[in-house]
């Protein structure tokens, strides 16, 4: 990655984990690292209860030590910037503007299984790759990438994600596909006709690449329960698994089995932008 962007509030644990994971994942390479506070305006009921908004030069003075500190612990060069407004607009728009290529973010502060307000609405507006850690989960080496497929064209715009990952990383695809109680026959051969394109497109890019399938699936959470179960189980030795932050079934909202993807995920997460019709029908 050539340019990654982490965010903080100067009161987050999971500052932490995303900066453990920077470290590790990309230490050999020349990445520039963006650390980027955005400060919110308060509203009515803040204002109320007497808060008062920090000063500019106070929260840049925060920045420049936690910019120190940063260096001195994870031995990481950060560019810091401060924006103000509405945290995830503010993001996204000093991503387009820098070009950035991957944004880090915790899931939450604490080792409960949610996802803060700022990181959802993030997963679900980005424009660029996002990987989600939680606190709890140490850096280990991607040498297993898991994709799931579903017949949504959109769920297979992580593919050229993933192909581009496991070069980088020296890592093997699994492939993720699920058949369903209700499903008819038509349905049925048509995730299986795709999961083999997929798999014959990842082979031919020189990656080895494997398919897994979910059976007797009741409904779209028992697909999401079972990713979790395959990708958390140890033996399956799963390094990363890449979802979509929305798909095709969910317009503007975020893909509810990706959530608890995220939500419940012993490893890192990497939620793929929505693009419409931007699918290269090359291996469909």
């Amino acid at each position: 990655m050539k340019k990654v962007l982490i965010t903080t509030d100067f009161n987050d644990l999971s500052l932490n984990a995303c900066l453990r994971f920077c470290k590790y994942m990309f230490k050999d390479s020349t990445t520039e690292y963006y650390l980027l506070h955005i400060s919110e305006a308060l509203g009515f009921f803040a204002r109320l209860l007497g808060q008062q908004e920090k000063a500019p030069e106070y929260q840049a003075l925060q920045l420049e030590e936690l910019k120190k500190n940063i260096k001195k612990l994870y031995s990481l060069d950060v560019k810091p910037y401060i924006r103000k407004g509405s945290v995830s607009e503010q993001i996204n728009a000093f991503a387009k503007e820098m070009n950035v290529e991957l944004m880090v973010a915790g899931t939450s502060n604490t080792n409960v299984n949610v996802i803060g307000a700022n990181t959802h609405r993030l997963i679900r507006t980005a424009d660029i790759p996002i990987m989600t850690v939680n606190i709890a989960i140490e850096p280990k080496p991607i040498k297993n990438i898991v994709l799931p497929i579903e017949l949504y064209i959109s769920s297979r715009q992580k593919v050229p994600y993933a192909i581009k990952w496991a070069k980088d990383f020296g890592a093997s695809i699994t492939l993720l596909i699920g058949t369903w109680d209700n499903q008819d026959a038509e349905d049925y051969n048509k995730i299986k006709v795709i999961g083999s394109g997929v798999q014959k497109f990842i082979l031919e890019k020189g990656i080895h690449c494997d398919i897994i399938t979910l059976d007797n699936l009741k409904s779209g959470k028992d697909y999401a329960d079972e990713v979790i179960r395959y990708i958390n189980n140890e033996d399956n030795k799963v390094d990363l698994c890449m979802v979509m932050g929305r798909d095709e079934s969910t317009d503007f909202a975020a893909d509810p089995r990706a959530q608890d993807i995220v939500r419940f995920a012993k490893i890192p997460i990497v939620c793929i932008p929505l693009k419409r019709g931007g699918m290269n029908t090359e291996f469909l």
